[in-house]
């Protein structure tokens, strides 16, 4: 029952005893009460007038284990303090506590900040927001809705590979490609009169000398094969461990690592950056719980559209990765190098694999071991099968270094384009 209902039961039960006994004491007690619930009833009115609240962050975009600090200021822009003020996060990002309670003199501020690390991948509302006060009798309360939101992106956590010596792969004996490319490449493919616009670091300074004008050159795309990350979203295969990183005791990534469907996001996100980074095409192929198909592209808004979509990524799907294999098999051709990240302990896949193999695929299997994870199957028949087909491949357990893991040296024998 609500305060102000208990105040207004006594003061009438007060006011018939008045009548029963005629006692002044009783018409004394009944006055008291009704005065303290209209002061408490108007003090509440406007315990909350006069406030105004801004809230920011530094940025709007972090990966899996970046700390988050949000900033919040409370202005009471009246005349009149406030006792107290319950400030009431309603954001939907894990972990971040941002309410509180706090005292406001008139014409005062106060400012805090939250920090919270991102533990999760997706897209979460940072708002709105409630602000709750009221009497100092506790009799009445006043909320006041502050709607304003923010969307915060949480890209999946990326492992530095940039110091590790991966070479960009080219094609033995592999020719230009003959077609023009607004990147800058090795192969120059001819030299033309400099027009507004173009960059100056396409400048030809030696022709320009000889012409005794502006020339500039033209590029063709490098011999690199396009590279193909296929993510496994088949649920079946897919395992979460039982236990959070707070009770691992994990400060890095890894205590945010707790399925292989993270597993795998990690090592595509890092894989497509590293070789973005080296100038190669890369595209992403995901079967979640709707078709993800991005075509191959270089540079850094490539990596973004990956990270983009790879924030949204769910293991929902219900197709097996053999069939995503044969309905995603026009995407790759004797210029494409395929890398297949899956935890999926069903050979089928592998034999498809073989299949474009023979058409000269250059491939790599990036498996995560289920088992590690409290899964009741093992990789060993698709590693088996894997070894037979003599297709380079990485086993990545639970707890793994994932930089060390991804430099092995079937990542090299990929990346060199050999087999």
């Amino acid at each position: 029952m609500m305060g102000w209902v208990r105040v207004v039961a006594l003061a009438l039960i007060v006011l018939f005893l008045s009548q029963l006994n005629r006692w002044v004491v009783f018409d004394k007690l009944f006055f008291v009460l009704v005065t303290v619930l209209l002061v408490s009833f108007v003090w509440s009115r406007l315990a909350l007038s006069g406030l105004a609240v801004r809230r920011r962050t530094v940025t709007d975009r972090a990966h899996v284990g970046d700390q988050l600090v949000e900033y919040v200021e409370l202005e009471n822009r009246s005349r009149l303090g406030k006792l107290w003020v319950e400030v009431i996060d309603q954001s939907d990002l894990p972990g971040h506590r941002l309410s509180r309670v706090v005292t406001l003199g008139g014409h005062a501020k106060v400012s805090w900040r939250a920090k919270t690390w991102c533990t999760r991948r997706g897209r979460f509302r940072l708002g709105p927001m409630v602000l709750r006060s009221g009497d100092p009798f506790g009799l009445f309360e006043c909320r006041v809705l502050i709607p304003a939101t923010h969307q915060l992106v949480v890209y999946p956590a990326v492992v530095d590979l940039s110091t590790v010596r991966l070479p960009a792969g080219e094609l033995p004996g592999g020719s230009q490609l003959q077609k023009r490319t607004p990147y800058v490449t090795p192969n120059v493919a001819s030299i033309r009169q400099y027009q507004p616009g173009d960059s100056f670091n396409r400048i030809a300074w030696s022709a320009s000398a000889r012409a005794g004008q502006l020339m500039v050159k033209e590029f063709e795309l490098d011999p690199s094969t396009d590279l193909w990350l296929v993510v496994d979203g088949d649920r079946r295969h897919h395992v979460r461990l039982s236990i959070d990183g707070g009770e691992r005791g994990s400060t890095g990534i890894e205590a945010w690592l707790d399925s292989t469907e993270e597993y795998a996001v990690t090592i595509a996100a890092s894989l497509a950056r590293f070789f973005l980074e080296q100038n190669r095409a890369v595209g992403l192929i995901a079967q979640g719980a709707r078709p993800i198909v991005l075509p191959t592209d270089r540079g850094a808004r490539q990596l973004v559209k990956m990270l983009e979509f790879l924030a949204d990524f769910h293991a929902e799907g219900t197709e097996p990765l053999q069939n995503v294999l044969l309905a995603e098999q026009a995407h790759f051709g004797r210029q494409s190098s395929l890398i297949i990240i899956t935890p999926s302990t069903d050979e089928a896949w592998v034999r498809v694999l073989a299949d474009l193999v023979v058409r000269s695929v250059r491939a790599l299997a990036v498996l995560v071991e289920p088992s590690t994870f409290g899964g009741t199957e093992s990789s060993l028949l698709v590693v088996s099968e894997l070894a037979a087909l003599g297709v380079p491949f990485v086993l990545v357990k639970y707890g793994d270094d994932l930089r060390r893991a991804l430099a092995t040296p079937a990542g090299l024998a990929l990346a060199n384009g050999t087999r």
